[in-house]
């Protein structure tokens, strides 16, 4: 059960992440590169960090990817 709260974590960044960049007026391609862009930087990070640090770094990073991949797949059923 204390594993669900870095992935929420990393979940809700990139949630936060996506919606600044809707508001900076970037089309649904562009916000979802950055969403990728922003979980790569973070995956990098914590193999760059190591250790302990550098696990805890990782699973929030895959919250980040679970949103990234539902944003991937909304984008692909929803765009023309």
């Amino acid at each position: 059960m204390d594993i669900l709260f870095p992935i929420g974590l990393g979940f809700v960044i990139n949630v936060v992440v996506f919606i600044i960049s809707r508001i900076l007026k970037q089309n649904n391609s562009r916000s979802f590169l950055i969403c990728f862009i922003a979980f790569l930087a973070v995956l990098l990070t914590s193999f760059i960090i190591g250790s302990w640090l550098g696990m805890g770094i990782g699973v929030i990073s895959l919250g980040m990817l679970i949103f990234v991949i539902m944003i991937g797949i909304m984008h692909f059923f929803f765009t023309k």
